[in-house]
């Protein structure tokens, strides 16, 4: 029995751990993902409105590292191309 809360501990341990060392990371995807899915949703409702700019894993991967100003530049861009 000692040996099992024992190694119940050093699990939860290393579980804290683990989440400390990847709270960062996990943060910077979560920013990421949810800049992408706000970008494809503005380039989905400008698409709908007569915009040729597609909803791509391009487009995505710029809305997503750029953000909004980023969205703004490929409808800018859309407009000169």
């Amino acid at each position: 029995m000692g040996s099992y809360v024992m190694a119940c501990a050093i699990f939860v341990c290393l579980l804290a751990l683990a989440l400390i060392a990847l709270a960062k990371p996990l943060q910077i995807l979560c920013k990421l993902g949810l800049s992408a899915i706000a970008g494809g949703c503005v380039l989905f409702l400008g698409q709908s409105l007569g915009a040729s700019v597609g909803v791509n894993a391009v487009t995505l991967a710029i809305s997503a590292l750029l953000g909004m100003p980023g969205v703004a530049g490929m409808f800018v861009l859309s407009l000169f191309l």
